[in-house]
């Protein structure tokens, strides 16, 4: 099981861009930006497993926390909304070791073998 996580947003406008130029483009405002924490699966036995656990993990992470879960074909996408009323890379961090620990239990759960390199 591979876990992939990152962050995204919008961009709320443009930004200044200057043609036929050396100048870098400004930094831009944004909004609606979300931790993602995806998990994904290749062999399919195991998938099966875990889409079940997915449906647990839906009715325990609520919307209303900032939570989100979408279905993929090979697994799905956590999301949940950056707080930002935290320091963003402290909000980053505690994003990391949720998403890790929730692949451990993953794996655990489909009976996948832990490794120490993981």
């Amino acid at each position: 099981m591979d876990l992939l996580i990152s962050m995204q947003a919008e961009t709320i406008n443009k930004g200044i861009y200057f043609e036929k130029s050396n100048v870098m483009q400004m930094p831009t405002a944004r909004t609606h930006e979300v931790f993602i924490g995806e998990f994904r699966e290749g062999n399919a036995d195991k998938l099966k497993l875990l889409k079940r656990y997915v449906e647990v993990l839906e009715s325990k992470l609520k919307e209303e926390d900032g939570f989100k879960i979408e279905h993929t074909n090979y697994g799905f996408k956590l999301l949940r909304a950056v707080n930002t009323s935290k320091d963003y890379m402290q909000d980053w961090e505690e994003w990391v070791v949720f998403t890790r620990s929730l692949l451990t239990e993953l794996k655990q759960f489909v009976g996948e073998h832990m490794d120490d390199d993981d």
